[in-house]
């Protein structure tokens, strides 16, 4: 058996990706669909070290490093989609996490779906204060995520023939879920 894909969300921080990953980690339960949300990988390193200390991105590639192990080496992982959310900017350690991505859906054998979601700045700052995002500690600073926006763009696997960009501005989460869901047919048909 071929494993099943490893879906990448990219986006600034309240754009929408836990929640469109939750609705099609839904659609994907045939396929065994296993949502695998950025603060899955950075709380625990945020219990251990704080983001400015040293070590800091080592504890969080380990954390990463230790998932993508998993998902390559165990076959009872190879009969799941994985769906990943998170920010990552076209800067040099944005690059290098979104690598680490892609090689690992290579050493797995799978399809890799990048999926950028974009979203207008307004829309993104109204998001980004929801009370559910403050409840599970995401960010919810406006100013914090202004600056991100202003100083890097998202990274966007402009490599990757499986690229899939999406501005969700207007969109329902469910809308962007299907259309993610309905891509990764697609893909997984042309293999067959």
């Amino acid at each position: 058996m071929i494993p099943r894909p490893i879906i990448y969300i990219n986006g600034f921080p309240g754009v929408g990706k836990y929640t469109v990953g939750r609705h099609l980690a839904t659609l994907l339960a045939p396929l065994n669909g296993k949502l695998v949300h950025n603060h899955l990988l950075i709380n625990p390193a945020d219990a251990v070290l704080t983001r400015s200390q040293p070590g800091y991105q080592a504890l969080r590639r380990a954390v990463r490093s230790a998932i993508f192990s998993a998902l390559v080496l165990e076959p009872a992982t190879h009969d799941s989609v994985y769906v990943f959310t998170d920010f990552q900017s076209q800067n040099e350690l944005g690059k290098s996490v979104c690598d680490e991505y892609t090689a690992a859906a290579t050493a797995r054998g799978c399809i890799f779906v990048p999926v950028v979601m974009t979203c207008g700045l307004d829309e993104n700052m109204e998001r980004l204060v929801s009370y559910e995002r403050a409840e599970h500690k995401k960010l919810t600073n406006v100013e914090l995520a202004r600056k991100f926006r202003t100083q890097e763009d998202v990274y966007r696997f402009e490599d990757q023939p499986a690229l899939l960009e999406i501005d969700v501005t207007e969109l329902e989460p469910e809308v962007v879920a299907n259309r993610i869901f309905e891509h990764v047919l697609e893909l997984i048909g042309k293999m067959d």
